[in-house]
């Protein structure tokens, strides 16, 4: 079973024709082909591609439509800096207090009480990374009206 020749990808041309498009911005005629002679039908066929965008171009694109960038401005990032610096040590001061109770337990010989301790740990971690996440949401919502 093989394929048409007209048929098949060649990847090595298509990368290599995408990498010339790019390094000729300004260039009234494209490069030929390293296959042919560069005629005026490889010509035309490469200034069609040169003006066909990819999947990834049109999907960037329509997403860039449906909810457009804000770019933050350095006091809004140190805002966020600023959540993201006090929940994290929360959490590390969640982590020292339990750590040293699961510790305990363990010492004490009670495993139960420290796989509870272990739960409540992630639990409480979880949580907090959570409220994290939307209170810094909650600011880039403030930032973008």
């Amino acid at each position: 079973m093989h394929a048409e020749p007209n048929l098949r990808i060649d990847f090595a041309n298509a990368i290599r024709d995408g990498f010339e498009r790019r390094m000729r911005i300004g260039r009234a005629r494209p490069q030929p082909s390293r296959r042919g002679e560069g005629g005026a039908g490889q010509e035309h066929e490469q200034e069609k591609r040169s003006t066909m965008k990819s999947a990834y171009e049109l999907a960037m694109e329509r997403l860039e439509k449906a909810s457009p960038s804000h770019s933050l401005t350095e006091d809004q990032k140190k805002e966020i800096a600023e959540v993201d610096s006090v929940y994290r040590a929360k959490i590390a001061e969640k982590e020292v207090f339990l750590k040293d109770q699961i510790r305990k337990a363990q010492s004490a010989g009670n495993s139960g009480e420290a796989q509870s301790l272990e739960k409540q740990l992630t639990s409480e971690i979880r949580r907090l990374q959570e409220e994290c996440e939307a209170k810094k949401e909650k600011l880039r919502a403030g930032f973008t009206k």
